[in-house]
């Protein structure tokens, strides 16, 4: 059998690239030993530390947070109240009659009011109508409207007289006046003064208190006159005067009478505005007390 004989490379001193590969994957498994035994990296602590993992952290997420509630602002002290007009004084009552033209000098009265106002001692002569009103009487000479001039008309057809019913007309100025007036202003407009109208009616010798109820006696008095058609009722003449034949309304107040004399149209006029007036003194009465 032939001898082989094994030829070995002379050794020349230099590294071959075996060698240099065997060498790098050395030093590769003695770093990767000596970090996970030591944590440490093996060549000085000059390099920089391998980053660490980071541990995940659960993120919350944001909470509305509510907006502050405004603090409610400060309650404003309310403005002081203006004081109340002072009343004008009461004057004396013979020192009124301009106090009382003054009151209603804003308020139409029409030419027969501005008359009833021109004459003095005009708190006095109101209480003297309500005192003749209140026993039934027409106050003729106290009231701004005359009597009529025209003759009182009748008819007669040889069988009976009555009343002429052209007659009504002679008090139509009469009752659109009354109707024209402001009865709630007046009232207004006169009511500071109504303690010297209670002081004048006490001349008759008749107390303050009962003022007030006697103008609502004479207002009632008034509204109910009796709805009679006077055009159809018998007359008679006696003296200067004519009278009715029927007791039933010659027994009637004069005022009632004379209501009825106006006609229907007109006496329903005069009975309405009374019964406005009615309420409004009774309600102004009623506020005061």
């Amino acid at each position: 059998m032939p001898q082989h004989t094994l030829h070995r490379s002379a050794q020349t001193g230099a590294v071959t690239a075996g060698q240099i590969g065997l060498i790098v994957v050395l030093i590769g498994v003695i770093t990767a030993g000596a970090l996970l035994l030591t944590g440490n990296w093996p060549f000085g602590e000059d390099t920089a530390p391998a980053p660490q993992p980071v541990a995940e952290v659960d993120v919350m997420p944001p909470v509305a947070v509510e907006p502050a509630a405004e603090p409610a602002p400060e309650p404003q002290p309310e403005p002081p109240a203006e004081p109340m007009p002072e009343p004008d004084p009461l004057p004396k009552l013979d020192e009124s009659d301009d106090a009382v033209r003054d009151a209603v000098a804003d308020i139409p009265l029409g030419t027969a009011g501005q008359q009833y106002l021109l004459p003095g001692n005009i708190i006095e002569r109101s209480t003297s109508v309500v005192y003749l009103m209140a026993e039934g009487e027409v106050p003729y000479k106290l009231l701004p409207i005359a009597r009529p001039k025209a003759a009182f008309p009748i008819t007669d057809d040889g069988l009976k007289v009555t009343a002429d019913p052209a007659g009504y007309a002679r008090y139509d100025a009469l009752a659109e006046w009354l109707e024209s007036l402001d009865i709630k202003a007046l009232l207004s407009a006169l009511d500071w003064l109504l303690p010297l109208f209670r002081e004048a009616w006490s001349f008759y010798g008749e107390s303050e208190a009962s003022f007030d109820q006697t103008v609502l006696n004479t207002l009632d008095l008034i509204i109910y006159t009796p709805e009679i058609d006077v055009s159809e009722a018998r007359l008679f003449r006696k003296e200067a005067v004519w009278l009715y034949e029927d007791p039933a309304i010659e027994g009637l107040a004069p005022i009632q009478k004379q209501v009825l004399r106006m006609g229907s149209a007109n006496a329903t006029t005069v009975k309405g505005k009374a019964s406005e007036a009615r309420s409004l003194w009774a309600a102004a009465i009623t506020a005061e007390g």
